[in-house]
């Protein structure tokens, strides 16, 4: 005991907790001074790029109309193109699509961004037909990491609405390593700081290169990938998961695409091969129509249309999203939670008649020629509707 209290007392002792309680208090009460230091294209690094970004540019670009959505959209959708489209209504549009997010990092997304966004009047839903059937209880790394760099209070609360727990049955009660993820931003940031020192020259080039040629457009993100599926021949998942796999080195990587792209496919492939193909309600399904109820009933409530729609895919994983009847469940739930005249336009057919994976850089996600197709698809789609759309403007 003697020996123990001799320990404590040495002030040695309280040198690295002083370390780490100073740490923890400058990134809780000066958050804002890590956050251009994040990884480039980390999940932290998106959410202030994109919301930073598209907040920036508000002066020149307050959008009317709104896309909200994962990769999907922000891959799949140019919004330059549906400007140029949209035009001559005197409308303007804008994404604040994030790659990776689950419904509650969408749901703080848009209500973070429609403080800023006051003129707002349409907001395009991009939905994934086959979301609804995996929707998770436990909070994922990922989902971890762009909650985290939300008001902590408003996050906390989402978790709770949003029906996460362990994983483990026990109701609100979360892992104590998410509860100190989200409390803590020294361990939220841990892993980021370790890989800034381990090389932080390669960290610091990436941020003087961007500050030496910053991003002027009042979009944040075009689709510039030319790589396609088609390079691959794929004829099924089964056939894709073999050609792409990792460990496959007898088939060359075709000159057009590259190791990195080989990848993608491969990890889409698996995802879609081994989801589940369930066309009826679940309990997935509920909490799912559930979480997107939230979001629609904040948009809702300042008077703001939402429409839906599908993206276009490969025509490798068409027999694995179920087909009419996951559909069906789409067009029964959003009757319920945006009625009376739910909207919902399925753009899977822009590539009829064309070989689509021409058009696909991996399972689910466009390449830029794609990305030209479906965005000209929904702009001359909004353009012919605008009317009916949004009423009763000045505009």
């Amino acid at each position: 005991m003697t020996e123990f209290n001799k320990f404590y007392k040495d002030k040695r002792f309280y040198i690295p907790i002083l370390v780490l309680i100073g740490f923890e208090l400058l990134f809780q009460l000066c958050a804002g001074f890590y956050r251009p230091l994040l990884k480039k294209k980390s999940y932290a690094a998106n959410i202030n790029q994109i919301i930073g970004h598209i907040t920036e540019k508000k002066q020149n670009h307050e959008p009317d109309i709104l896309i909200v959505g994962t990769s999907v959209a922000y891959q799949g959708l140019s919004v330059p193109i549906l400007q140029e489209k949209i035009k001559d209504t005197g409308y303007k549009i804008q994404s604040v699509a994030i790659p990776g997010s689950e419904l509650i990092v969408q749901s703080l997304a848009v209500e973070e961004v429609l403080k800023e966004f006051k003129n707002v009047k349409l907001v395009i839903y991009v939905g994934e037909i086959t979301m609804p059937w995996v929707s998770k209880t436990d909070l994922t790394l990922p989902t971890l990491a762009m909650i985290n760099e939300f008001d902590k209070i408003s996050a906390l609360k989402k978790v709770i609405d949003f029906d996460y727990d362990s994983g483990k049955g026990w109701g609100y009660l979360l892992h104590y390593d998410d509860w100190a993820y989200l409390l803590f931003k020294s361990i939220a940031y841990r892993r980021d700081l370790n890989d800034f020192l381990v090389d932080p020259g390669k960290r610091l080039k990436y941020i003087s290169r961007k500050n030496a040629n910053p991003n002027l457009n009042f979009y944040e993100y075009e689709n510039d990938r030319t790589e396609k599926m088609s390079d691959y021949s794929i004829a099924n998942l089964e056939d894709c998961m073999t050609k792409t796999h990792p460990t496959n080195n007898h088939d060359p990587i075709p000159p057009t695409s590259n190791p990195d792209h080989k990848r993608a496919i491969f990890d889409t492939c698996w995802v879609a091969r081994y989801s589940t193909n369930v066309q009826t309600r679940t309990a997935e399904t509920e909490l799912y129509f559930k979480r997107l109820s939230y979001i629609y009933s904040h948009i809702q409530k300042k008077n703001i249309k939402v429409i839906n729609i599908f993206a276009p895919y490969s025509n490798s994983i068409e027999s694995q999203l179920g087909g009419a009847g996951r559909v069906q469940v789409w067009k029964e739930e959003l009757a319920k939670i945006n009625s009376p005249n739910p909207i919902l336009v399925d753009f899977r057919n822009v590539f009829d008649g064309k070989n689509g994976d021409e058009y696909c850089y991996d399972v689910i996600h466009l390449n830029h020629n794609g990305a030209v197709l479906f965005s000209e698809a929904l702009g001359d789609y909004l353009k012919n509707n605008m009317n009916e759309l949004i009423k009763n403007d000045t505009k």
